[in-house]
């Protein structure tokens, strides 16, 4: 008995150590010295190899492998490798969408990247993408987007724009949006406005995109006319000291054939303050 209580006494004693001993290693602040890196990313050659032939098997458990990582990292560490992972995912199924995108947005995430290195990681990830799905719309549109409202890069977000419309399938909107992207940076001329404007128009299929594009067509020739017609109205005030009260007046001199027309075969009007053509803005077109 005496044994047994001696040997119940050093249990309790070891017992109690053990759990003084996890009490302090608990308040002791640990440190990573590797500071959470990777020690070691394979080729994707060798992921291939260790693949046996499951390539896309192999992609998606990197993919949700990064997923996990990255979701884990605290919001004062830097993003190490992002690029060399989807990288890595992209080289074994190239034709992974979601990789590229969540790549991409993950890139977005790392508040502590340089901008434009981190900027210049997001734009290879997407030429990547769309280098390797020549016929994929909506990652352009994705890559667009993400320019625009995220990097505020608006020649970026052209590209993408103008790679998006050119491919098979892509939706009026994606047109729409490269249009005016181009028109407000300046990119195009008026008549490069209005070739690109006519396609569209061909091609619209719901009625409110008919609309749009015949707004933006308006717009576009109203630009167009207003380039020879206003110069004629600044002479004509040049020489009577007055503006013109209408084009009348412009065809008796012979600066003109017929009364000018709008692109909906309105007569423009001529503004008497500043004697300049006048058009009417944003025609309603009745079904």
């Amino acid at each position: 008995m005496r044994r047994r209580g001696i040997a119940l006494a050093a249990v309790a004693a070891l017992l109690a150590v053990v759990v003084v001993s996890e009490v302090n290693l608990r308040a002791i602040e640990r440190v990573d010295p590797l500071g959470r890196r990777l020690l070691y990313l394979p080729s994707h050659e060798m992921l291939q190899l260790l693949s046996l032939g499951n390539d896309g098997l192999m992609a998606d458990l990197l993919f949700l492998w990064s997923i996990q990582y990255y979701s884990t990292y605290r919001p004062d560490e830097k993003f190490l490798y992002l690029e060399t992972v989807y990288n890595l995912i992209t080289d074994l199924d190239p034709l992974y969408f979601d990789a590229y995108r969540i790549g991409a947005l993950i890139m977005m995430l790392d508040r502590y990247a340089n901008p434009k290195v981190q900027k210049k990681a997001i734009e290879r990830l997407f030429d990547k993408g769309l280098a390797n799905m020549p016929d994929n719309w909506e990652l352009a549109e994705v890559a667009a987007w993400d320019a625009h409202l995220q990097l505020r890069d608006p020649e970026l977000a052209l590209k993408f724009a103008r790679i998006g419309s050119q491919r098979p399938g892509a939706p009026h909107r994606l047109k729409r949006v490269y249009g005016r992207w181009s028109e407000r940076e300046g990119k195009w001329t008026v008549a490069d406005s209005i070739a690109y404007w006519e396609e569209v128009l061909a091609e619209a299929t719901r009625w409110p995109e008919v609309v749009l594009s015949k707004n933006h067509l308006y717009d576009a020739y109203a630009k167009r006319d207003a380039a020879v017609l206003d110069p004629m109205l600044v002479e004509y005030r040049s020489r009577f000291g007055r503006c013109a009260e209408g084009w009348q007046e412009l065809i008796d001199l012979g600066w003109l054939n017929a009364v000018p027309l709008d692109y909906v075969d309105n007569p423009y009007r001529i503004d008497g303050e500043t004697c300049a053509t006048q058009p009417h803005k944003r025609i309603r077109w009745e079904r």
